[in-house]
């Protein structure tokens, strides 16, 4: 009988301990160094506790960073062509809440079509919104930033993945952007934005 119940101690413990998860905080991430472009995507500059960014370039995602971008979709790699992608980015950062924020890839501009993954996260980590495009002539899309799915003074993050038929991965990356309640000039981020 005492074995018994220190089997069921030991059990209970154990329980309890696996259980301990749910009290912890959830995970979260610092997306406040951004790099800053007005409407015609010109560079402004960096805002926020650093000097330095590899946001909006191409660097290789970690697993966890792919898996914000492996979501179904219907968008066919039919009809796309691997081509030299070398920029990626949008403008204007940071964005208007209600507005458009255009999303550009940097390719030859008569290149055939190629297929755009997005996915956009909070500092949570918690899923907002997710895009798949095909990109052509033009090279550029607008996303509406929906006061339904994001909130002023906040930092987001979009996870980018650019692929074509025979090239799973042209250019891939992410970027952080700060949804403000308007246009602003880049010395008034704290009064239009926070």
């Amino acid at each position: 009988m005492h074995t018994y119940y220190t089997f069921s101690l030991l059990g209970l413990l154990l329980f309890t301990a696996c259980d301990r998860k749910k009290d912890q905080p959830p995970q979260t991430e610092d997306f406040s160094c951004i790099k800053l472009y007005d409407e015609q995507g010109q560079d402004l500059g960096i805002y926020g506790n650093c000097s330095t960014s590899k946001d909006w370039t191409n660097i290789t995602l970690t697993e966890t960073e792919k898996g914000y971008l492996n979501f179904s979709d219907t968008v066919s790699l039919a009809g796309t062509s691997p081509t030299t992608v070398n920029s990626f980015g949008i403008a204007p950062c940071p964005v208007t809440l209600g507005g458009a924020m255009l999303v550009h890839v940097g390719k030859d501009f008569n290149s055939e079509p190629v297929k755009l993954k997005l996915a956009v996260i909070d500092e949570e980590l918690n899923v907002i919104q997710k895009v798949a495009v095909r990109i052509g002539p033009g090279n550029s899309i607008h996303l509406f930033v929906d006061p339904a799915l994001y909130q002023t003074g906040q930092y987001y993050r979009m996870y980018y993945q650019i692929s074509a038929q025979g090239a799973p991965v042209l250019f891939e990356g992410y970027g952080n952007f700060l949804v403000c309640k308007g246009p602003i000039q880049v010395g008034n981020i704290e009064t239009e934005c926070m």
